[in-house]
């Protein structure tokens, strides 16, 4: 029988479930909170999907885990690339249950492709190739034979395809069916541990914020947690960052050219591309909609030179097209900023403190861009923080960060999402053990050593994040602690198409 059951809600925040409870939209949910302990989450910096559910399932900061973002840059190339399961230098909480004999059914869990070999059944999530893949060659699924059944029995796809297009939000509505049957089915197999994300319901705000499609989702999710709380296990339900509305985009690769840190291809300040460019901004299409769009509206010649200049440039396009050798740093979206420490003819420091006051000095009418611009090292801990970003941007609310490069540094207008990441997202947890209580702002990295310390299971010492023994109204005994293990044998193939994924779902844009 399940003893712990781990619900990960991509996405999810406090202020949107309580609005929807409120309505009575989200009745199983709001049992749940009626009947357990609630907290806000605090999640990694930047907080953002890749790689914050691999953060919580290792208990780990992105310095110890050797992962900080959908990409990671080869400095010596400048040229980006993209992470898989194997990148993760981290053993995970199914690891140490089955180190202590415990059964673990892991489903949907980005950035797990290839799937890990462990004592039960992986599902991976997000990461994982979108066509079908040969089971004889590197399936989805730990045991591989289980792939077949996924496909024949729920109808498996890892995502849906232009989420924005014609019947993309039902299409996707049936895609988190999918999941919760599956859980639903693993429930009443041997396993002690098991853990479900649904990934879609954060790509449903990004696209449509609160809107209609996001609703049913949320309706979805809460007929499945309705049979949840029936079962005879802790339920603990959260997510890995929340999610606000997005009022204003802010370049940051168009400062840095701006600023003479980034060099790049392109004639993009030609004066009547930034008009086209602005007009069809003001008409709400997106960057990665430019071109399609440009093609319907303006004439032959016109539309060539648009496409020819290359603007605007995506996150995706950057490797292609930034001009490393000359360039003293580049960024990704939500974030991270990059210095090409061979290029800091006065000294590093000396570049990042000033970059440091520069950025810090950035106001929109009045008022901070950032709320912090913080070093690398006091953001990370662990022996993985050389690689990571020099600079860790956060923004002041209602600020998206975008990596591409526009033609303005500061858009009001959508640039991709109307809601973007937030770095407090939502944790619930319901069972017989657990406090009525609402407790403090806890951190993400506390979810895997608190399942490990309620399982009797040692902590292992390089985990950052504590026990939620607050949680509870019953004596858990003294966490005690054991030495971390292994990363193991994981070598296996990535998804090489992961990136236009990513592009098609706004990251890269």
């Amino acid at each position: 029988m399940t003893a712990v059951i781990s619900l990960g809600l991509d996405g999810a925040a406090w202020h949107e479930l309580d609005r929807l409870m409120n309505e009575g939209s989200l009745p199983n949910l709001a049992r749940l909170v009626e009947s357990g302990a609630r907290a806000p989450l605090r999640s990694v910096s930047p907080p953002v999907t890749c790689p914050a559910w691999r953060c919580s399932t290792a208990g780990k900061n992105p310095g110890k885990l050797g992962v900080f973002w959908w990409l990671e840059l080869d400095r010596e190339r400048g040229e980006f690339t993209t992470p898989d399961a194997t990148s993760f230098e981290t053993a995970d909480v199914w690891d140490y249950l089955s180190d202590e004999g415990y059964r673990s059914a892991v489903l949907n869990l980005p950035m797990t492709y290839p799937p890990a070999d462990l004592d039960g059944l992986m599902v991976s999530g997000f990461g994982a190739p979108f066509e079908s893949v040969s089971v004889d060659e590197q399936p989805i699924t730990t045991p591989g034979e289980f792939q077949t059944r996924l496909e024949r029995e729920y109808g498996w796809q890892v995502g849906v395809d232009d989420l924005a297009g014609p019947g993309g939000p039902e299409r996707a509505h049936e895609l988190i069916r999918s999941r919760f049957e599956l859980l639903v089915d693993v429930l009443d197999g041997d396993f002690d541990f098991v853990h479900l994300t649904v990934f879609y319901v954060n790509m449903l705000q990004h696209k449509f914020g609160s809107g209609p499609e996001t609703e049913r989702a949320w309706e979805i999710i809460d007929e499945y947690v309705g049979d949840l709380l029936e079962r005879d296990a802790l339920l603990l339900v959260y997510s890995d960052h929340g999610h606000s509305t997005v009022e204003r985009t802010f370049s940051v690769n168009r400062w840095l050219l701006e600023s003479g840190y980034l060099s790049v291809d392109s004639n993009a300040a030609d004066p009547l591309l930034t008009g086209v460019y602005q007009g069809l901004k003001y008409a709400g299409v997106s960057p990665r909609r430019m071109a399609g769009a440009a093609s319907r509206v303006l004439p032959t010649a016109l539309y060539d030179t648009l496409v020819s200049s290359g603007y605007p440039i995506s996150t995706r396009e950057l490797s292609e097209r930034i001009d490393w050798d000359t360039s003293t740093a580049v960024a990704v979206s939500q974030g991270p900023v990059y210095l090409n420490r061979d290029r800091a003819d006065d000294g590093y420091e000396t570049l990042r403190h000033r970059l440091v006051d520069e950025l810090e000095a950035v106001t929109y009418c009045g008022e901070p861009v950032f709320e912090a611009v913080e070093p690398g090292e006091e953001v990370y801990d662990g022996p993985h923080v050389a690689q990571g970003p020099d600079l860790l941007l956060r923004p002041a609310e209602g600020w998206e960060l975008y990596g591409g490069i526009t033609t303005n540094v500061v858009e009001t207008t959508v640039t991709s999402w109307t809601s973007g990441n937030h770095p407090v997202g939502m944790l619930a947890m319901a069972g017989d053990d657990v406090a009525d209580v609402e407790l403090p702002e806890r951190s993400l990295l506390d979810v895997m050593p608190t399942v490990l310390h309620y399982l009797d299971c040692d902590v292992p010492t390089d985990v950052d994040g504590e026990v939620i023994t607050e949680a509870f109204d019953v004596e858990l005994g003294t966490v005690t602690r054991r030495q971390p293990l292994g990363t193991g044998d994981r070598s296996g193939r990535g998804d090489c198409d992961l990136q236009s994924r990513l592009t098609e779902l706004g990251y890269l844009e």
